[in-house]
């Protein structure tokens, strides 16, 4: 076994080799470049290579295995080691085997390693140490395996850059904290990029010329890659032909050209004028304008892999105008600009103006100004800046000559004879007219006129119409809302006019007729819709008359028009109202109902304390044949009739639970009036709104059984105006009666003291 060990810089290297029990001692120098102080002793490479294969000929052992170990001060950079060598001949290609090894051994200590990719780039850094921390004039040098590829003495305008890296290689770093002044980027790195880099700063005003200040970097470039020289930035001028390489490993391989990610098939202009070369590059002919941008090469292997590399190609030309109108019109007394519509690479330095061919030079002519593009910019237009213009641009290149003439026509912006209010308010279906409508111009084609919405919405199909500027709006709906714009255009300038248009908010109508059926723990409660010609949601509110606090039931289903309020307290007395909502927003309360939960304990007998005294009649109406009878009862209550009813005999069982239609008629001549129908489970149903003085008559029906019965509601009006009456009255006699009787008492002693005084 042979193992090769390298030492560092300005250190001795000590190898003992032996076979067997015995040993012995060998000691030299290893030829060296000192890199950290600029030794003008220079070695290539190679050179080192060829160095260490002979030295390792020389020792190569013709036995045992043998070691390599350290006998001297200092650090091992590297540790190699070998199978056993043939005898004899043999030793000559064990020691060659040795040859990468050694290369990995003889790198400098501080040599940092980069990997990069094929057509890819690489950034190495290289800060500049200047003598105390002043610059001073510098020598900057990249070197490759020891030859050079970039020298650039500072104040020079361009590097001077080896062959093989024109255009591959610039200097970076300028501004940027992380980066020194002397760092490169390699760009479309090669598989033959890969090697030892060192950065090198000399100061030729100085002795010593040099310092610490060299940089080492170790490039390995990824293996495996299918193209081995990828296309590099290019710089053309219109006209020319331009080249950009794409060489794949092998020329069987497929190779297909991007532009901007399109295939070059794809751009009819572009590929009649390229052909794709044999070694896979793309060579464009004549080189246009548009020709410019980033070009990808694609190189796909049988196996199915496929790599790709990009680059930039710039063409440059003259600048030139690309397009010049005949006749341009700026708006009288406002402020209007004069383009000259230009193209130039490299950009522009220079545009000249003429008017009526003579060269007009915008700082002679108050109220006129160049832009930062060259644009005339006139503050204020009047009669004076008619004429016939024209521009000329420049750039380093040169021109490609003058643009075509523009005639230059001042003509007075379109006027308003009638325009729009800045709001307006309209209501749901109805018309709406918004007018703008230009002045007339004998002189002149009447403007343009169109009407827009501004969040660019459509105008509303088929409910609109324009007539001389107005707009009319009819059956006015909610989508209609927003601002509307009115633009006005004619050849020298456009006018825009807005307005603003709001719905009004028509809230829903409160519902009415509300009716309600009270149990022991709940209510069923129903009213009759406020239509308003929308969508209707509905809440109930209801409390308890002793409570202040309101609860809410929102009805989850639109255009059902009763609920149940569940889980009340029996024998109380509630409060129920019920709001309506639409998408505008809440509309009005209906008119309170105060309805009273039932008694569990009320006994249901004439004589119960809890029913007012009331005149009942109970009339057995139920039809002769197959309807059986229900015995019905109406009793009178502070809120209202309470009917009752149940079954007699054998169609007590069918009634029990059964579904009873009600319907509450007034008697009234010449025939019953139908006033409410209601459907309930229960054997009861509360009536509100009996009216004094009136009669009722309420028919139920629970299946095939049926029953009615009415009652005579009293005038407790009357009533109570004839008790006051009487109360009245009585209080009349009494007063009489108390003024006779003190009369009475008065007159005795009159006649007494008459007497007396006789």
């Amino acid at each position: 076994m042979l193992a090769l060990a390298a030492f560092p810089a300005r250190r001795a290297l000590f190898v003992a080799a032996g076979c067997g029990r015995g040993a012995r001692g060998a000691a030299g120098r290893w030829p060296r470049r000192d890199y950290s102080r600029g030794n003008p002793l220079r070695l290539s490479l190679l050179e080192r290579l060829l160095g260490a294969v002979n030295w390792a000929r020389a020792s190569l052992p013709t036995g045992r295995d043998c070691r390599a170990v350290r006998t001297s001060r200092g650090t091992m950079r590297g540790w190699a080691s070998a199978g056993r060598a043939a005898r004899g001949g043999r030793a000559a290609g064990a020691a060659l085997a040795l040859l990468a090894a050694a290369a990995a051994a003889l790198l400098p200590l501080e040599a940092e390693r980069l990997r990069a990719s094929v057509g890819g780039y690489a950034v190495m850094n290289c800060h500049l140490d200047f003598p105390f921390g002043n610059e001073i004039p510098y020598h900057l040098q990249w070197e490759k395996d020891g030859e050079m590829i970039f020298s650039w003495y500072s104040g020079d305008a361009e590097p001077l850059l080896a062959d093989r890296w024109g255009g591959r290689v610039r200097r970076v770093g300028g501004g940027r904290p992380a980066l020194g002044r002397g760092s490169i980027n390699v760009s479309a790195v090669r598989e033959t990029d890969a090697g030892l880099y060192r950065c090198h700063v000399a100061f030729p005003n100085r002795t010593p010329p040099s310092r610490n200040n060299g940089t080492f970097y170790y490039l390995e470039v990824d293996g495996g890659n299918l193209i081995v020289t990828p296309p590099m930035n290019a710089t053309v001028l219109e006209g020319e032909r331009a080249e950009l390489e794409c060489s794949p490993k092998s020329a069987e391989w497929a190779v297909q050209w991007y532009k901007e990610g399109a295939p070059l098939e794809t751009l009819p202009e572009l590929a009649g004028r390229s052909e794709r070369a044999r070694n896979g590059s793309l060579v464009l002919r004549r080189a246009a304008s548009t020709d410019l941008g980033q070009y990808e090469c694609r190189v796909s292997a049988p196996d199915g892999q496929q790599q790709s590399a990009g680059a930039y190609l710039d063409v440059q030309y003259k600048a030139k105008v690309v397009y010049s109108p005949k006749e341009r019109y700026l708006p009288y007394g406002k402020p209007a600009s004069l383009d000259c519509h230009f193209s130039a690479n490299p950009p522009l330095t220079n545009l000249r103006w003429e008017k009526d061919g003579f060269l007009f030079d915008p700082y002679n002519v108050p109220g006129v100004f160049y832009s930062r593009n060259g644009s005339l910019l006139f503050n204020r237009v009047d009669e004076s800046h008619e004429g016939q213009y024209s521009c000329t641009p420049y750039n380093a290149l040169g021109s490609e000559g003058a643009s075509g003439p523009v005639r230059v026509r001042v003509q007075r912006p379109p006027a308003l004879a009638a325009r729009p209010q800045p709001l307006y308010l309209a209501r749901l279906g109805a018309a709406l007219a918004l007018p703008c409508a230009p002045a007339p111009d004998p002189l002149r084609a009447p403007p343009n006129v169109r009407w827009a919405k501004k969040d660019g919405t459509e105008l509303p199909e088929g409910r609109y119409a324009l007539e001389g500027g107005n707009l009319t709006i009819t059956d006015v709906a909610e989508e209609d809302r927003g601002v509307y714009v009115c633009t006005i255009t004619n050849e020298a300038d456009t006018v825009t006019v807005e307005t603003e248009l709001l719905i009004e908010n028509v809230p829903p109508r409160a519902p009415y007729n509300l009716t309600a059926v009270p149990s022991r723990d709940s209510i069923h409660l129903s009213w009759v819709p406020g239509h308003s010609g929308v969508e209707v949601d509905y809440n109930v509110w209801y409390r308890e008359r002793a409570v202040s606090e309101w609860r809410t039931m929102k009805i989850l289903s639109r255009g059902v028009t009763h609920a149940t309020l569940e889980g009340l307290r029996p024998a109380t007395r509630y409060e129920l109202r019920v709001l309506s909502q639409d998408h505008i927003g809440d509309g009005l309360f209906s008119k309170p109902i105060f309805v009273t939960t039932l008694d569990p304990e009320i006994e249901e007998s004439e004589g119960a304390t809890a029913f007012a005294a009331a005149t009942t009649e109970t009339v057995a109406t139920g039809d002769p044949g197959d309807l059986g009878e229900l015995e019905v009862t109406v009793r009178l209550l502070e809120e209202g009739a309470l009917v009752r009813w149940r079954a007699a005999g054998a169609e007590a069982g069918a009634a029990d639970g059964a579904r009873c239609a009600v319907r509450w008629y007034r008697d009234a001549a010449p025939a019953p009036q139908l006033l409410s129908t209601a459907h309930t489970h229960h054997d009861y149903i509360l009536v509100g709104g009996v009216e004094e003085g009136e009669r009722y008559w309420a028919r139920v029906q629970c299946g095939a059984a049926a029953g009615g019965a009415a009652v005579q509601v009293p005038q407790y009006a009357r009533l109570r105006g004839v008790a006051i009456g009487a109360a009245v009255g009585a209080l009349l006699l009494a007063a009489l009666a108390a003024a006779l009787l003190l009369a009475r008492r008065r007159l005795p002693r009159r006649q007494r003291n008459d007497k007396r005084a006789r």
